[in-house]
């Protein structure tokens, strides 16, 4: 008998456990959307990319405006990995702001820097991968013989995104993965 009675006293207590967290979960996650911090995202290709939001009857705020507006949003972090498609190697970048690629040993005017010291054709500074906004984009630094995205030289910034070829030199490094630091 005295079995029965401790069993339901701890099932009773366990329900009331769960609910209570429950309840908790649900309260904190309504405040969240309230205070306009729901996340408003989806998934493409294992990386994530913000969906517009819509209404609440305000303007959007333009991410170039991030630099003169440091209050406003956040600067995330960055990843992404290239592969060098000849040799198969694999670079892992973390950055805020810029990653800088060529055949110089100082890279120091970059935040992260992938040296190419087997290619002669590569500039000393030939390309920088560089963060604008929510995007990030790849600029030729004035190199000898070009920046190519896709098998086309680039005459100005593009953006890049996952399985992009980028050719310097005699070098092509195909972009795997970009991801974002969430909010």
């Amino acid at each position: 008998m005295w079995y029965w009675i401790v069993m339901s006293v701890l099932a009773a207590g366990s329900i009331a456990m769960l609910a209570g967290s429950f309840i908790s979960i649900k309260k904190r996650n309504d405040r969240a959307v309230y205070a306009g911090e729901g996340k408003s995202g989806y998934m493409r290709g294992g990386d994530i990319y913000d969906a517009p939001r819509r209404g609440h009857g305000r303007e959007e705020a333009d991410p170039l405006d991030e630099e003169e507006h440091p209050r406003r949003k956040k600067k995330r972090q960055w990843k992404i990995v290239l592969e060098d498609i000849d040799s198969w190697d694999k670079y892992t970048f973390t950055f805020y702001d810029t990653v800088g690629i060529g055949r110089g040993k100082d890279g120091s005017m970059y935040e992260k820097y992938l040296p190419v010291m087997e290619d002669g054709r590569v500039s000393k500074l030939h390309c920088v991968i560089i963060r604008r906004g929510d995007r990030l984009y790849l600029r030729d630094e004035g190199s000898r013989n070009g920046t190519y995205l896709n098998g086309e030289r680039l005459d100005g910034p593009a953006v890049i995104q996952r399985d992009d070829i980028i050719g310097i030199g005699e070098t092509r490094f195909e972009v795997q993965r970009i991801l974002r630091e969430s909010e």
